[in-house]
């Protein structure tokens, strides 16, 4: 089982996971309201040189995993003409971590893939959270939007599923495959931790598995794989 390495408490400094509302220790926020996280990751992306990237759709394709059932998630098709802006990403990922506050008995998950163009940018480099098998990187929220907003990176257009499993009773929940960023919900599993795992059937023929964090209730799953492209096996 792989551990989900921690970060540090912005108030007393103690360790505390990426996903954790709270710090355990002080008890201080650990996740930034949707106000919060729209003026921060806004003023993230601005760093660096801006390269207009092509226009991107936000895509929403929830399906429905087995057991339990998963919810759709709302179209956005009014994002903006200059997708260099990403600000539709920002917004969905408050927009989402403010339902999750609301509806306690749903699990939310916000996944935005990205793949590398080959670019670079002087003085910035990515702080992987985890490794999901051989088949992507875990990147912090910050450093997704970064890559994006700078073309070192662009959304992951094919198609991709995620997964969720209970380490207790290692039964898996997997929705379809869907394309671009997708917002998928899902009731409550009643697990207290869960692995996170990824099909990518361009990369891999089967799915492979990541960091296991613990359940926190009222948080929104921000998934930022990278996709790592290389052949299939076999």
């Amino acid at each position: 089982m792989t551990a989900l390495p921690l970060g540090q408490c912005r108030s007393c400094g103690a360790a505390v996971s990426y996903f954790a509302r709270a710090c355990p220790t002080c008890h201080a926020s650990n996740l930034p309201n949707p106000v919060a996280t729209i003026a921060a990751l806004g003023a993230v992306v601005l760093l660096g040189g801006v390269i207009a990237l092509g226009l991107q759709a936000f895509r929403s394709k929830g399906g429905t995993p087995s057991p339990p059932q998963a919810d759709r998630a709302n179209d956005k098709s009014s994002a903006p003409a200059a997708a260099s802006d990403y600000g539709w990403i920002v917004t969905a990922m408050a927009e989402c971590e403010e339902e999750a506050k609301q509806k306690l008995d749903t699990l939310h998950f916000l996944i935005v893939p990205v793949i590398g163009t080959g670019l670079a940018l002087p003085g910035w480099s990515p702080n992987p959270i985890s490794d999901v098998g051989d088949s992507a990187t875990l990147l912090t929220s910050a450093d997704a939007m970064i890559g994006l907003r700078n073309a070192m990176l662009v959304l992951y257009q094919k198609p991709l599923a995620f997964a969720i499993s209970d380490p207790a009773t290692s039964t898996v929940y997997k929705w379809k495959p869907a394309v671009g960023v997708t917002a998928l919900k899902t009731r409550e599993t009643g697990a207290a931790s869960f692995k996170l795992g990824l099909e990518i059937p361009d990369v891999t023929k089967e799915i492979e598995w990541g960091p296991t964090i613990n359940l926190n209730k009222g948080t929104c799953y921000w998934i930022n794989p990278l996709v790592r492209p290389h052949a299939r096996g076999g």
